[in-house]
């Protein structure tokens, strides 16, 4: 069935043999469905009409290969080729970058390619019951959601991964088979022939590439055979018959690399390890069970046993005076024998064995810089490790560990540690205890938070906590910067930016920055925040800007500034300012401050009842309310028992709680311009009352009581409808400030001229019997104490008031007494009472923040990068458009910046003549070399955050090949050399002799050319210890003879004049032999000095020719051995040679 209107081709189960060729009429057809019928072959050239096909269903048939132009379905997103024949994808298939789902089940694909890696956005893929035994870790980077490998009965991953489910086997291909790629690689470049090109060495051979006719194939080992007379280098991949291995001692001199792979033995052969030069053996991917016993391999230097069957390590080969780098992963081992305690070894590869604790032999290794012991059933690691002082980098991902021990604290030098996937029961304090740590895993490691001990580690440069359950906000700064975890637990840290993180609380962990003094939290989601912010009282600038702050915070920060926020965060503040913030209810943050707060100041809001909650400040002794819309006073905060100022101006207050007595310790209480009509005659019974404003309300007396509050100070009574005002009022002999102007007054007691101490008086708008002309307010001791005399004696009598005598204006000046301001101390808490009502009034301004810069190392490195470089590397990211996964994606682009990662072409300027010690380089590389500032360089950018990888340091290995590497590189440069000139005769340079290309050969005589050179006799010319100016020492390795050779001598120390030199011989460079010529007569030249004449009898020898001082050969030194190093000196004849 056909429907061009939904664009879909079905032919589901209708038995077809062949690809329908009506499908092909609708070249917009996007959906083809040819699932449960025959076809067997889809013919080239069928996709090709087909290339707008999003959905290619081709399951339950019978096909067994794809054509190449499926590569033309650039628009295909779901191919399904489930259950057919398939032993192989098309390469074409990995250029379909658009595919999202694969689904490959039930076939007899064997080998998934590394090209899979191409498919960047591929987020399903099905390759269960197939034949892999591998699974390419490029696999691993993929944006994969799933992935089925179910079925695959030989395929090599441990099981205990394979249980764990997708993210343990993701992790596993970015771990564990990234080292094993990475292992291959290093060892595959040892084993490349000199003269190789690039392309061609990359090219992998497999079991395809074998011939099955036997002649073919035996002519292909002799070919690889022969190679290896001249390279050193003997590859017998898939071909190591025992007919090539008889054949293998013929070549034991001149073969220094061995590739055994792929060879399905069940042990691995003596012939083999008893190659005497041998420095390199890769013998991975067999089924070897043993290895043979009794061999030392005097020159092992790289030993690769992976993927085999071995229980048992031969006790021998911990004999090895040289290995350093040996790789034993996926086997089944259980433990090491004691003797591998000796090894000088370096990297120690033992991942996916049976070990149940780590081998007490490796605590001897006192070299031992990298160690991978993953997937494992180990379930404590021994004290002992911290004897291995040297290690670097600790692979225990996959194993059964819940804690590590103490002691790893001794590793001071220890980099990198994974420990992923282990059932740990809380976060080893341990690690905060390794400073040198710069990389950090702890994935799917049951941790429930993270330890504040994390932010010793301040050398930290990559941290993975992928599966665990971070708290909020930790979950948050983990996601968009792992690294900030640690930022936030450095108490040494005086600026920090969290900024932009997408933060939805405030990170509690920032109150033990107590050093802190800058802090950004701009662009963050960020509502409230807590009481901690309020303990990081060093800080001067604060940025919260851009975060939907609520109520109060927006308000505090809007009146008073972000600093203020510290300061209502604080809960040992004794003092809260919340001003003008237009509050309609006291806020719950306010709660949090019972036990410190003093002083609380809410004025200018629009309160209408305060909470019951505020009885709990037991120490709050001032309260401001003024401006607010209350009609009591909150009788919650008259309880208090500190309570000494209460003001409650311009409210809408209507009474006086008539127990207002009870509040002894009250000394002041402001109700400006309120509605009281009447006050309360408990007010008697305030002792300490020093200041009592009423004004502004409706009062038409005064209680008589109010004369026993005789420690007032200040009475102001304006405003009011008071006709007469109480006798008692005389009594109030501390009384400065009086006043009562706008009532309704006409007479003054005659007991007013006993308040003597008054310095401020207001009467003004009054009905007193006096002209109008005159003042009745003063702001002076004099002029208060005339205008009461004045009104005392204007007022007029009552029937029953005794007329006192009118005193003289003598007596009258002498009765005032001025108060001397220095003895007053009510004048405290007036100027105080002065104050709060100005800062109602008057809010008082934000405080502007010092210019504070916030920075991080993360931003200048920002800063610092070169903005065209950075844009051309957003543009570049934003162009290839791969879909890795978050924590991939954020930092690929800073894996370049690794400081352990050997710098390219950084070991070039070592001298060829210390190449011999291979591996030794590794256990201490150089630093990277310090960038220049004025060449672009810069601090290097964010680190990758994953540790997935392991990358870098396994590249340390990749140090040692680089050096042999140029061992090569020599070979064949000398090689070139000795076929471009003329002489044809001339033996074959042996191919272990290795020339740096930076040394020159001897100058050629100025005389006529050379005559072609014919061999010298047997056992002449080879001085092992006194090798010919511009000539090296011998290659990695090989070590000369203990003797010189004598003339005309035969057997071990002698060479065949038809075969190369043994190894570590040499015979003269082409310009000494035959007789260097003189005068253009051929025998007449000289041999030079320090070389002795040929035995008597060589053709066109003469006597002549000898040197002027001619001397015997002198005798070679002793060898000095030193650990597993073989000293050497060179002869004197060239001081450039000398080691440096």
């Amino acid at each position: 069935m056909a429907s061009s209107a939904a664009s879909t081709f079905s032919k589901k189960g209708c038995g077809l043999s062949a690809a329908p060729s009506e499908a092909l009429s609708d070249t917009e057809l996007s959906i083809l469905e040819l699932s449960e019928n025959k076809i067997t072959v889809i013919p080239e050239g069928y996709l090709a009409n087909l290339k707008q096909l999003t959905r290619l269903d081709l399951r339950k048939n019978l096909i067994s290969t794809l054509p190449d132009d499926i590569g033309l379905l650039q628009h295909l997103k779901f191919l399904d080729i489930s259950n057919n024949q398939m032993i192989t994808l098309p390469n074409a298939l990995w250029t379909v970058t658009a595919l999202e789902e694969l689904q490959a089940g039930h076939n007899k694909i064997k080998h998934i390619p590394e090209d899979i890696m191409r498919l960047s956005n591929l987020q399903v893929l099905g390759i269960s019951h197939n034949l892999l035994e591998f699974i390419p870790s490029e696999m691993g980077w993929l944006p994969l959601t799933k992935l089925d490998i179910d079925g695959n009965e030989g395929l090599r991953m441990p099981k205990v991964v394979q249980e764990r489910g997708f993210r343990a086997i993701i992790c596993y291909l970015q771990v564990i088979c990234e080292q094993h790629k990475l292992v291959e690689e290093h060892l595959d470049k040892f084993a490349n022939q000199p003269g190789q090109a690039a392309e061609q060495a990359q090219q992998k051979m497999t079991r395809e590439d074998v011939p099955s006719e036997p002649s073919k194939l035996e002519e292909m080992i002799s070919a690889k055979l022969n190679a290896a007379t001249t390279s050193g280098v003997v590859d017998l991949r898939y071909v190591a018959t025992p007919e090539a291995l008889e054949k293998l001692p013929s070549l034991a001199s001149s073969v220094y690399v061995a590739d055994v792979r792929h060879n399905c033995w069940d042990s691995l052969p003596a012939a083999i390890l008893a190659l005497p030069q041998l420095v390199v053996l890769n013998a991975s991917d067999n089924v070897v069970e043993q290895v043979a016993e009794g061999v030392v391999p005097e020159h092992l230097g790289v030993l690769n046993l992976s993927f085999n069957k071995i229980k048992v390590m031969p006790k021998a080969l911990g004999n090895s005076p040289v290995l350093q780098q040996m790789y034993l992963a996926n086997n089944a081992l259980t433990d090491l024998p004691s003797s591998y305690a000796n090894l000088p070894m370096v990297d120690l590869f033992l991942s996916e064995n049976q070990f149940t604790t780590i081998p007490k032999a490796v605590f001897g290794m006192a070299q031992l810089a990298k160690l991978s012991i993953a997937c494992c059933r180990i379930k404590e690691v021994p004290d002992g490790i911290s004897e291995v002082s040297t290690l670097r980098f600790l692979d225990l991902s996959f194993n059964e560990l819940t804690d590590l021990p103490a002691s790893l604290k001794k590793l001071s030098t220890l980099m990198a540690l994974n420990i992923s996937f282990n059932p740990l029961k809380a976060f080893p304090e341990v690690i905060a205890l390794i400073p040198s740590l710069k990389e950090l895993n702890l994935d799917y490691t049951d941790i429930k938070g993270v330890h504040p001990g994390i932010g010793n580690l301040r050398h930290l440069e990559g941290l993975q906590l992928e599966g665990l359950e971070l708290p909020s906000p930790l979950d948050a700064i983990y996601a968009s910067n792992p690294l900030q975890l640690v930022q936030l637990h450095n108490t040494t840290l005086t600026s920090l930016d969290l900024s932009d993180l997408g933060l939805s609380i405030f990170p509690t962990q920032l109150s033990r920055l107590t050093g802190l003094t800058a802090l950004n939290l701009s662009k963050n989601d960020i509502t409230t925040l807590p009481e901690e912010l309020g303990l990081m009282t060093n800080l001067k600038a604060l940025n919260t800007s851009s975060n939907p702050l609520r109520s109060p915070f927006s308000q505090v920060k809007e009146v008073f500034g972000e600093l203020a926020l510290i300061e209502f965060c604080n809960k040992a503040a004794d003092k809260m300012d919340l001003t003008n913030c237009g509050l309609e209810e006291l806020p719950e943050e306010v709660k949090s401050h019972a036990g410190a707060l003093q002083q609380i100041k809410l004025g200018n809001n629009k309160l209408k009842t305060i909470p019951a909650w505020i009885s709990s400040f037991k120490n709050l002794n001032t309260v401001v309310l003024d401006s607010n819309a209350l009609k009591e006073l909150p009788m919650d905060i008259m309880e208090l028992p500190k309570l000494v100022i209460v003001m409650a101006s311009s409210n809408a207050i209507t009474s006086i709680p008539a127990n207002l007595g009870d509040f002894v310790g009250l000394q002041a209480l402001i109700l400006h311009g309120n509605k009281v009509s009447v006050l309360p005659p408990s007010v008697g019974r305030l002792p300490d009352l020093k200041a009592l404003s009423v004004s502004a309300n409706c009062l038409t007396s005064l209680p008589e009581e109010l004369g026993l509050c005789t420690a007032l100070r200040l009475l102001d009574m304006s405003g009011n409808e008071i006709s007469a005002l109480p006798r008692s009022l005389g009594k109030l002999t501390r009384l400065r400030t009086f006043k009562a102007a706008a009532n309704k007054l006409t007479t003054m007691p005659q007991e007013m001229l006993q308040a003597t101490m008054l310095t401020e008086v207001a009467f003004s708008g009054n009905q007193f019997p006096v002209s109008e002309e005159v003042v009745l307010d003063a702001s002076d001791a004099a002029t208060s104490r005339r205008v009461i005399k004045l009104l005392v004696k204007a007022s007029p009598k009552a029937a029953n008031e005794p007329v006192a005598p009118e005193p003289s204006s003598s007596s009258l000046e002498t009765s005032i007494q001025v108060p001397d301001p220095a003895l007053d101390e009510t004048a405290p808490l007036l100027k105080r009472i002065d104050q709060l009502e100005e800062e109602v009034k008057h809010p008082v301004a934000q405080v502007p923040q010092p210019d504070v810069e916030i920075k991080t190392k993360a931003n200048e490195a920002v800063e610092a990068e070169d903005a065209e470089e950075r844009a051309k590397k957003e543009a570049a990211l934003k162009e290839t458009g791969k879909k890795k996964w978050m924590f991939v994606q954020k930092h690929l682009e800073t894996i370049a910046q690794d400081p352990l990662r050997p710098k390219k072409n950084g070991w070039d300027s070592i001298p060829l003549m210390h190449v011999p010690r291979i591996i030794a380089a590794i256990s201490n590389p150089p630093p990277p070399p310090a960038r220049d500032p004025e060449s672009g360089g810069g601090p290097p950018t964010r680190r990758p955050q994953n540790m997935v990888r392991f990358k870098r340091v396994v590249q340390q290995s990749a140090m040692a090949m680089q050096l042999l590497n140029r061992v090569n590189d020599a070979l064949q440069t000398t090689r070139k050399e000795m076929d471009s000139r003329p002489s044809t005769t001339a033996p074959p340079v042996s191919s272990t002799a290795a020339a740096s290309p930076a040394l020159q050969s001897p100058a050629k005589p100025t005389t006529a050319p050379l005559a072609p050179a014919p061999l010298p006799p047997p056992g002449y010319g080879y001085y092992p210890n006194y090798p010919p100016p511009g000539y090296a020492p011998p290659p990695p390795g090989y070590y000369p003879y203990p003797t010189a050779p004598q003339p005309g001598a035969t057997g071990a120390n002698t060479f065949n004049p038809s075969a190369p030199p043994p190894p570590g011989y040499y015979p003269y460079p082409p310009p000494y032999y035959p007789p260097p010529q003189s005068s253009g007569n051929p025998g007449e030249g000289q041999y030079p000095q320090g070389f002795p004449p040929p035995p008597s009898g060589w053709p066109g020898y003469s006597p002549s020719m000898a040197p002027s001082s001619a001397s015997p050969a002198p005798e070679p030194k002793p060898q000095k051995k030193v650990g597993n190093k073989i000293k050497k000196k060179a002869v004197a004849a060239n001081p450039t040679l000398a080691p440096a």
